[in-house]
């Protein structure tokens, strides 16, 4: 079952060409963790001009959840917060949402 996180970033322009500097550099420690096809998706026709969405996908929700596991105690998302808290509010995490393929 295809699982994908869904994180939501918003910010001022030059803020989120950071997080996609972030982004790239973030993709081989998602991989190296367990996550697969990472990818930030911005608008270019309607949606939230102010917002892109990091995503990444699992197999399984057991995959997702060791993932998740491993990241958290990672000293990577330690720096990362850190690095994310400093930008606020030029930058602002709108959270993470986990949706799974239905069909």
């Amino acid at each position: 079952m295809l699982v994908t996180a869904i994180t939501t970033w918003e910010g001022t322009p030059a803020a989120l060409e950071g997080v996609v500097a972030g982004s790239k550099a973030a993709a081989p420690v998602h991989e190296s963790l367990g996550a697969r096809n990472p990818r930030l998706m911005r608008s270019f026709a309607g949606g939230d001009m102010d917002r892109v969405e990091y995503m990444i996908d699992f197999d399984s929700f057991e995959a997702c959840g060791a993932f998740t596991d491993a990241m958290m105690n990672s000293e990577w998302f330690e720096n990362m917060m850190a690095t994310v808290a400093a930008a606020y509010p030029d930058i602002k995490n709108c959270g993470t949402r986990f949706v799974y393929n239905a069909i």
